[in-house]
């Protein structure tokens, strides 16, 4: 029993990250009670919906029982019409006289009952305001509206409408059509659903025409929008045929615009259908009368909104729950991750370069072994990096200097040949012009042992070097310096033009039998300066220009190009050197690319 209360103890140490860790663990034994919860509210809100679904289908079946009386209402009223005495007269008189010429006393009497007629469907249209009108039309399409102050709309292809045609084959059926927009009157174009009937013979009991009322939705309206079923609930009807009799948006469903669940409504059968989709409920109940189907549409959101107070105590249990979760995830989460957030912070001041920071952390624990070994590590890594920086200076520093050095041999070869054969010309003076300028040139050269030098110094020392190959080829060569003087001031690294306009004179003058000239200009764009150095020389194939950077000993110019170019990027950076651009015949350009760098900055580098 010692032995196991000792491992325990061992095991719950708050010393220990391992016993931290348990304590947390234990913790989440409160989300018991918050499961607990969620499965009780998961039953709750099952039943809660099952009641909401079946009183929204009683209160279907109630709007269906007030549609079925209205309809039956408005189905009297159309056997009042069709019985009417007048109605069938003028219906007969229409059969009887189709395609006769009337005399005198018959269309008296055709006036005569069409007013009588008219006067008795009037009478009947104003008992109801929702009676937008009515008609009787013969089988051979005369029509007798019951305002005598509308005319009959001439356009209008009534004959092909179900409310038309059924009633002609159907003596004995009343037909209540879907809402669909009625023409029939000249300038009115109305959404309505038409209750029609045929019209008999009184003698024969042949069908002679067709009476139609037309309804308009306001009583249908209102009795679907008593109904409430939330804040966007909403209630529409629909016959067995799929056709859509009444809808709250009707005008969006004909437009395209919005669309219902009908066939999945038709094909249901159990009393609700969920559309997990657009999170909503739909409810149906059946009307025999009508044939019509009352469908109620109910946001899920909103049912549960409803449920709320009958299920605030799971969620009372649930917000305690957590909120005592969260207190002790808090307090030991501090515990456990104070220690490591303050070694990360450590860790980031090292990130951004800062080694002489150290970590703090004290703790007699897994995170304070870890604080003290990383402490190691930073004086180690802070040492080795040190001596690095010193070797890749020194190493930096002696690159540099070979490079610069391997280019004045090759010059001073050249220039003395041209000093040898102006002498023996006996050219004294040109002899003293160009002892002269290979004396500024060298003296520009090795003077002080700076790496960067003014753009200045750079100008007179290519001007020198110019001269001195202009007294070489004459006529032959021509050049010119175009740099603006505010630019003279900037800094640049010591000899990087005269290896390029010496390749510009050997390579591209030179090769040229009727010589060339070489232009020499300076920019500046941002924080970039641009040398471009461009002769009118032979230029170079494609092939030339990728071979141009591969180190070849066994000619000139592997030496000046590349050792300009790798100066360059020693100094400044991979996206600084050289850029050339030629084409066989077009001469060549070549473009230096520099950081700005004013004046003031000629520190070795």
């Amino acid at each position: 029993m010692r032995k196991v209360w000792k491992k325990l103890r061992k095991a719950l140490n708050p010393y220990s990250v391992r016993g931290t860790m348990i304590l947390s663990f234990m913790l989440l034994i409160s989300i018991i009670v918050l499961l607990v919860s969620l499965v009780s509210y998961y039953y709750t809100m099952n039943d809660i919906e099952s009641i909401s679904i079946n009183y929204t289908v009683r209160l279907l079946g109630e709007i269906n029982a007030s549609i079925d009386s209205y309809i039956d209402n408005m189905k009297s009223m159309a056997k009042v019409v069709v019985e009417n005495k007048d109605v069938r007269d003028v219906m007969a008189f229409y059969n009887r006289h189709h395609d006769k010429r009337l005399s005198y006393i018959e269309e008296k009497e055709l006036e005569r009952l069409r007013a009588n007629a008219a006067a008795h469907m009037n009478i009947v249209a104003n008992t109801r305001s929702d009676i937008t009108n009515i008609a009787v039309i013969s089988k051979y399409k005369d029509v007798v509206l019951s305002d005598v102050e509308k005319e009959v709309n001439e356009n209008s292809e009534f004959n092909v409408t179900d409310w038309y045609l059924k009633p002609m084959s159907y003596k004995d059926e009343i037909v209540v059509s879907p809402s669909h927009v009625q023409n029939l009157v000249s300038g009115e174009y109305k959404w309505v659903i038409s209750i029609s009937k045929s019209v008999l013979d009184p003698e024969t009991g042949e069908v002679t025409g067709v009476m139609v009322i037309d309804l308009n939705y306001r009583s249908i309206e209102a009795i679907c929008e008593n109904a409430q079923l939330g804040k966007n609930g909403y209630i529409y009807l629909i016959d067995r045929h799929k056709n859509i009799i009444y809808h709250p948006q009707q005008q969006l469903l004909y437009s395209g615009i919005k669309s219902e669940l009908v066939e999945e409504i038709l094909k249901m059968r159990d009393t609700y259908l969920r559309d997990d989709v657009n999170n909503r409920i739909y409810t149906r109940n059946y009307s025999e009368l009508t044939g019509w189907s009352a469908v109620g549409v109910v946001n899920v959101d909103e049912l549960i909104k409803d449920k709320s107070s009958i299920i605030d105590f799971y969620f009372r249990l649930a917000g305690i729950s957590i909120l005592f979760a969260m207190t002790f995830a808090v307090l030991i989460s501090t515990t456990i991750t104070n220690p490591i957030k303050m070694l990360e912070n450590t860790m980031h001041e090292v990130e951004v370069g800062n080694f002489d920071v150290r970590s703090e952390i004290e703790l007699n624990n897994e995170i304070g072994h870890l604080s003290k070994t990383f402490n190691v590590m930073i004086s180690r890594i802070k040492d080795l990096m040190e001596k690095t920086v010193r070797d890749e200076e020194e190493k930096r520093r002696s690159e540099i200097r070979a490079l610069q050095a391997q280019i004045n041999p090759h010059f001073l070869y050249n220039t003395l040949d041209t000093i040898i054969w102006m002498s023996a010309g006996g050219k004294n003076d040109e002899v003293v012009e160009v002892t002269s300028a290979l004396a500024r040139l060298f003296r520009t050269s090795i003077s002080k042992g700076e790496n960067l030098v003014t753009l200045l110094n750079e100008v007179e020392n290519i001007k020198s070097y110019l001269t001195i190959q202009k007294m070489r080829y004459e006529d032959k060569l021509s050049w010119r310096v175009d740099v603006p003087p505010e630019l003279l001031g900037l800094m640049t690294p010591k000899l990087i033009l005269q290896p390029i306009v010496e390749n510009a004179v050997y390579h591209g003058i030179k090769m040229s039998q009727a010589g060339g000239e070489i232009a020499i200009s300076a920019r500046t764009a941002g924080d970039r300066l641009t040398i471009t150095i461009a002769d009118s020389g032979v230029g170079m194939t494609a092939e030339q220009l990728e071979q141009l950077f591969v180190p070849r000993p066994d000619t000139d110019r592997g030496i000046g190009v590349i050792n300009v170019n790798n100066r360059i990027r020693l100094c400044f950076g991979e996206e600084y050197g050289l850029h050339y651009f030629s084409a066989p015949g077009e001469g060549t350009r070549v473009e230096i690319w520099l950081p700005v760098i004013e004046g003031g900055d000629e520190d070795d580098v």
